[in-house]
């Protein structure tokens, strides 16, 4: 009785544990983004026309490739190396290498592809606030794990209300670039105040070893290309309608996609116990647990897109019409796509997740690249026979496809992979 009594206490704090971080991680999370994209709104109120917009999702585009570099895409291996193969030292260590080489890359990027001074600028300055919160990710993988997600949440919190002041302010009063300029200055001050000084009270900084942090980086390395070749889909796509249809044309397009991005918000709010949760039920050998948590989860993520599918069918125009004026509303055609393809990327992240719990990195690597593939087929072709809504097509067959591929791999590894579910001591 006493040995039950125990096993459910253990429980209750557990499932206690997993309310609390995600009410927390939940919060901040909406806010951030919320924030986020609401500076892609305020760009085109603050100025005429949709040039400005084009530059800022310009900049967004290119910058989420070389992120993915920054981001490595350890936050996930982080939080469920639950044997301790490598310390919190080589994990941060490891993210200010990937930083470095991020903005080094985007910076030879934007050079070779020949961008004009502006642009080429903005794109520089928005990479820094990307590295930025690269490196902010590392120190939440270390809060994750120690289960204090209230510190994630107060600061994606803070962080997306004080960017959004300090870009519509600035914005507003000198214009984009200042803007991206103070956007990324007051996130990597509140990054030095807040998270550095939070996570001390957790990490536990102890002697790192060179081959260690090469060991990590080769490791997920993989993990890195997953990401990278997933972030191809959507960036080349949308960089594409930039390079056939012009500057304002992506501007009009990321404008429109803006109210879909709740669709990632909404699934990402799913992200934050999920790691934790597929670790346990490896650990403990519970395939039926693991595979529950899969169901409800993909369950909730369809529900979540439909219904967003749904709305921007019949609240599109009106939609649009409050958030940039009527100049928007002759392309209302183009959000019920945009609500597709937001809820596919955010399928996409969430078998990332899977699959780096269950480190099958050539499963999901293999699956992304048919994707890719499918994506420069047919992005040209799309684009220059449909027009924008072209950019949909592309990303909505090439993630289908891609998604496919993963959920009939990851049913192969469930039932044939051997020693997957094995109870560890």
């Amino acid at each position: 009785m006493i040995s039950q009594c125990r096993r459910g206490g253990g429980r209750f704090i557990i499932q206690e544990k997993v309310v609390k971080n995600t009410i927390w991680n939940s919060i901040g999370v909406l806010i951030y983004f919320a924030c986020q994209y609401m500076i892609t709104i305020v760009v085109v109120r603050l100025y005429d026309g949709y040039m400005n917009a084009g530059y800022l999702a310009l900049a967004m585009n290119i910058t989420n490739f070389f992120s993915a570099v920054a981001i490595y895409n350890v936050r996930v291996f982080q939080v469920s190396d639950i044997k301790g193969e490598y310390n919190d030292s080589e994990y941060v260590i490891a993210r200010i290498l990937t930083c470095a080489s991020s903005i080094l890359l985007c910076f030879i990027f934007v050079i070779v592809a020949e961008r004009t001074a502006m642009e080429i600028i903005i794109v520089l300055c928005y990479m820094v606030f990307r590295a930025n919160e690269s490196f902010i990710d590392v120190l939440h993988g270390i809060n994750q794990k120690h289960w204090r997600m209230d510190y994630i949440g107060v600061s994606l919190a803070v962080r997306g209300v004080l960017m959004l002041a300090a870009f519509v302010l600035l914005g507003w009063l000198f214009g984009l670039l200042p803007a991206i300029i103070g956007m990324a200055v007051i996130t990597i001050i509140i990054g030095i105040v807040y998270d550095v000084q939070k996570t001390k009270k957790l990490a536990i900084y102890t002697a790192y070893a060179g081959k260690q942090i090469l060991s990590l980086l080769k490791r997920c390395f993989p993990l890195m290309l997953v990401i990278l070749i997933g972030t191809i889909i959507v960036s080349y796509s949308r960089y594409s309608v930039e390079r056939i249809h012009g500057t304002e044309a992506l501007g009009i397009y990321a404008s429109v996609s803006v109210p879909t991005m709740m669709v990632q918000i909404a699934i990402s709010l799913l992200f934050a116990p999920l790691a934790n949760l597929f670790s346990e039920a490896l650990k403990a050998g519970d395939k039926s647990k693991f595979c529950k948590i899969f169901a409800i989860a993909s369950a909730i993520i369809a529900g979540i897109t439909f219904a967003f599918f749904l709305a921007s069918h019949i609240l599109g125009e009106w939609g649009l019409n409050i958030l940039y004026g009527a100049s928007i509303v002759p392309y209302t055609y183009l959000l019920p796509g945009t609500a597709i393809v937001a809820g596919l990327t955010g399928t996409m992240w969430f078998m990332n997740l899977v699959f780096a719990v269950i480190r099958d990195i050539k499963g999901i690597l293999a699956g992304t690249f048919i994707g890719v593939i499918i994506c420069f087929a047919t992005t040209d072709m799309f684009l220059n026979n449909y027009g924008l809504i072209g950019a949909n097509h592309v990303m909505i067959i090439s993630q289908g496809a891609a998604t496919l591929c993963l959920l009939a791999r990851l049913f192969w590894v469930i039932k044939r992979k051997q020693g997957l579910f094995v109870k560890t001591v």
